[in-house]
């Protein structure tokens, strides 16, 4: 792993708290991201992307679905051609907007939605309901961990409010069969909430 160069302290600072302190993992965010980071202004940029080319690493590049965001998006993101994680990222992603097209495309028709001890939704069209009435203004969701095999897939992570409280999530997912183009039929969530 290759230490941050000096970029001056706010925008270490800013770095550091999403837990970044890597180029491999700034190579994770894209320059947009980056500059929507406070204390992380167009010098900084500049010589991150210097280092990054330097070491035959890039600022991720944008598609579709994190093109328009107005928050940061960082962690264990790339899917290395593994089409699930790629699913669970744009459902992650998806969830936090009320994007109904992603959802729509990703989630089987009989989806079930669990939080245990809370709340049991059945069908995508009344998850997809319940989590627009459930909205909330994003200031970042940083992704943990994302590991599938087979059927099966889990994600982990936190998602800040743009007043900094934070809800952090551990979801198990269930997709319909072991087909790279299967859709997640079953999705568990524990969530811990801090206003």
């Amino acid at each position: 792993m290759t230490q941050l160069p000096k970029i001056g302290k706010p925008a270490t600072n800013a770095l550091n708290n999403k837990n970044i302190t890597t180029l491999e993992q700034v190579s994770t965010l894209t320059e947009k991201e980056l500059s929507k980071m406070h204390g992380v202004g167009p010098k900084a940029i500049k010589i991150l992307l210097e280092n990054l080319e330097e070491n035959g690493l890039s600022f991720y590049e944008e598609d579709g679905l994190f093109a328009n965001l107005d928050f940061t998006v960082s962690g264990d993101l790339n899917c290395n051609n593994a089409p699930k994680r790629k699913d669970i990222r744009d459902i992650l992603i998806a969830s936090t907007i009320g994007d109904e097209k992603v959802l729509n495309d990703k989630l089987s028709d009989d989806f079930v939605w669990i939080v245990p001890g809370e709340v049991r939704i059945e069908g995508k069209e009344n998850f997809i309901r319940e989590i627009n009435e459930h909205l909330q203004k994003v200031s970042s969701l940083e992704v943990k961990s994302l590991i599938t095999h087979g059927k099966e897939g889990a994600s982990h992570g936190t998602i800040t409010n743009e007043h900094g409280g934070e809800i952090h999530f551990a979801d198990m997912y269930e997709f319909e069969s072991h087909k790279k183009d299967s859709k997640v039929k079953t999705i568990t969530s524990y969530v811990l909430m801090n206003d």
